[in-house]
């Protein structure tokens, strides 16, 4: 658009000229309305990972027995084994809950949490289990773990089976250390001829390439030195005696024997040293020429007729005294130079043999020391399973197993690995707190969550409950009863403390009595008279009782609410579909007392009751209702 366009001009500068129709402003062309709402900040969204519990929502009863069920677990006395569970609807807040039990749990002490996905050890949970135990064993309890991992790989299989395994394994882990022994042996070889290999095995090096470069220069020396033969191996092999001579310094000194110690150097040196004892001998003859000369005319007459010839012919002994000096000098010089041009081009060589050795040398000491890890770290191995061979070998004989067991001895694969893992599960049972291993845990919890997103949870819950059912093991599951209809008796059978997990409610806790505390006489007749309602079988009544202990509410509490509490816990374990019904009807009933109407057995037992703590008062039933809500499996469903 121009920037003239009339919708664009200023109307300072057009007063009167503006004269367009002032068009109607609809809700939706409002500038104010239509102007955007600035945004939310991003911190007023909630994402979806597991929240504490006073963040998600509990009941203040819930989160009361949620420590409660910590604190029971923490005991150094905790049953074990034992099942407890957290049961809540989709979304509800299980997984918060587990992961605040578990986080809770595993604050420094006796206790050890192992936390899982049921859809990660769904389809093999022996061997994910057994996995996830030793992962967390190993990183505080090593030796505990490698003892549990021995004793395992001996459950369920034949001794002789073992023992001819572990041979093998032996046999193979020997031949490989006989490999890294040689490989090995094979580097520090190769680390102590560097120099030769460098020099001559190794084309394209500096010290090579160097050497090539100034053989049409050296070729011509080294012959007036008296080498003979191919002048790039002599040229080397003198490079690596200067090499090997030390450092810059002893390089050096050993360039001095360039001055004499090849052809025609020594010869320059004796020449040198005989012009210079010429021309110490003129300059004396020179200097002392009245002495000799006296000496040759005192011998006679013939004598003295020598000494007067000679003294007038002998005014040049001074300057052949300076130039057999100056022969000396230059003989000397000569020496010195033919060193110098031989020697610069050997000690310069030697210097890139050894940037050669060093940019190879980094190489083979990393192999080197690769391999001295590999022979340590193989020797070690082989050494431990050599005792373990002759364990097996040991357990074989005391089992009197035969050499050749029948073919149906024989198991595959996939069922050796589990019986591996049963035995480990197994072994770690029998290790907890043992004074072998000293700081080890008592006690280990699994927590498990996830069953929702598997398509079998109650054959899942099953399988898990006949792994940890060992002493010393607890498992605390996340689970949705929805989950489970199909089979509800799988929840009752396997989770021994159920907590449900009440959203919403603004009720102050009921004061419970501490989980060491003894249960009253007059508690334990109502449990006693209470058991024939949940049931004739032992497995109900110890049910029954454990609630009881857990829900014990403090020593204050009137009779009434704790018969009323140990009444609903009984009807919720064993009461059929008719009493439990009745139970609620008589909840709903506006009667100051709690007067339920059931089957002829139910009015037995409130008549029992009721002779040992009195009646049960309306608001005692609602209250103990209310606590018996949050392990109940049926009664309140």
């Amino acid at each position: 658009m121009s920037a003239v366009h009339p919708e664009h001009r200023m109307p300072e500068l057009h007063p009167a000229t503006d004269s367009r129709r002032t068009e109607p402003l609809m809700p939706w062309t409002n500038p104010a309305a239509a102007a955007p709402a600035p945004l939310a900040a991003a911190s007023a969204f909630e994402n979806d990972a597991p929240a504490k519990p006073d963040k998600a929502g509990f009941a203040p009863q819930t989160q009361a027995l949620l420590k409660r069920l910590s604190d029971l677990l923490r005991r150094p006395d905790a049953p074990s084994p034992f099942a407890a569970g957290l049961f809540a609807p989709a979304g509800a807040g299980k997984s918060s809950a587990l992961r605040w039990l578990t986080e809770s749990l595993a604050a420094p002490g006796a206790t050890m949490v192992v936390a899982l996905r049921a859809g990660d050890i769904a389809a093999e949970p022996e061997r994910a289990l057994a996995a996830a135990l030793y992962r967390a064993l190993s990183l505080r309890h090593g030796a505990l773990a490698q003892e549990a991992a021995q004793e395992g790989a001996h459950f369920g299989a034949d001794p002789a089976t073992l023992a001819r395994a572990a041979h093998e394994r032996l046999d193979a882990l020997r031949r490989k250390l006989s490999q890294e022994k040689q490989a090995l042996a094979q580097n520090e070889t190769r680390r102590a001829a560097i120099k030769e290999t460098l020099l001559y095995d190794t084309p394209g090096t500096r010290v090579d390439v160097y050497a090539r470069k100034m053989r049409s220069a050296v070729e011509p020396r080294l012959r007036r030195f008296g080498f003979t033969g191919e002048p790039l191996a002599v040229f080397k092999d003198l490079t690596r005696d200067v090499n090997e001579s030390g450092g810059l310094v002893s390089r050096l000194l050993a360039s001095l024997r360039g001055l004499y110690a090849f052809r025609g150097q020594t010869r320059l040196l004796l020449l040198s040293a005989a012009s210079l004892a010429v021309n110490t001998g003129l300059a004396w003859l020179a200097a002392n020429k009245p002495v000799w000369l006296g000496v040759i005319a005192s011998s006679g007459s013939i004598g003295a007729q020598t000494a007067d010839f000679l003294q007038s012919r002998l005014d040049w002994l001074p300057l052949a005294a300076q130039g057999f000096a100056l022969i000396a000098l230059a003989l000397l010089g000569l020496n010195v130079w033919r060193a110098f041009d031989f020697m610069h081009p050997l000690v310069q060589a030697a210097g890139l043999l050894d940037e050669d050795v060093a940019a190879k040398r980094h190489e083979i000491d990393q192999s080197v020391a690769h391999h001295a890890r590999n022979v340590e770290m193989l020797g070690s191995e082989a050494h431990a399973l050599a005792g373990k061979v002759e364990e097996a070998e040991r357990r074989a004989a005391a089992a009197g197993a035969a050499k050749n067991p029948p073919l149906f001895m024989e198991t595959d694969e996939a069922a050796r690995k589990r019986d591996v893992a049963l035995g480990f599960l197994a072994s770690v049972s029998d290790l907890l707190g043992s004074a072998a291993f000293p700081g080890a845990p008592g006690r280990i919890v699994v927590a498990v969550d996830g069953f929702e997103s598997i398509a079998a949870p109650a054959a899942l819950l099953d399988r898990l409950n006949d792994l940890l059912a060992r002493p010393g093991l607890i498992a605390v599951y996340a689970l949705d009863a929805q989950l489970f209809r199909a089979a509800p008796e799988t929840l009752a059978r396997r989770v021994q403390l159920p907590l449900r997990l009440v959203v919403g409610a603004l009720d102050a806790p009921l004061a419970l009595a501490p989980l060491d505390s003894a249960l009253s006489p007059l508690e334990s007749s109502l449990v006693e008279a209470l058991a024939p309602l949940a049931g004739e079988n032992p497995r109900a009544q110890k049910r029954l009782r454990n609630l009881f202990r857990f829900l014990h509410p403090a020593s204050d509490a009137t009779p009434g609410l704790a018969a009323a509490l140990a009444l609903f816990l009984a009807a919720d374990i064993g009461a059929t579909p008719a009493d439990r019904q009745a139970l609620e009807q008589a909840l709903s009933a506006n009667l100051e007392i709690f007067a339920p109407k059931g089957s002829a057995a139910l009015q037995e037992t409130l008549a029992k009751v009721a002779a040992i703590g009195g009646p049960i008062s309306r608001d005692e039933a609602w209250r103990a209702a209310a606590l018996a809500r949050h392990v109940a499996m049926e009664l309140f469903a």
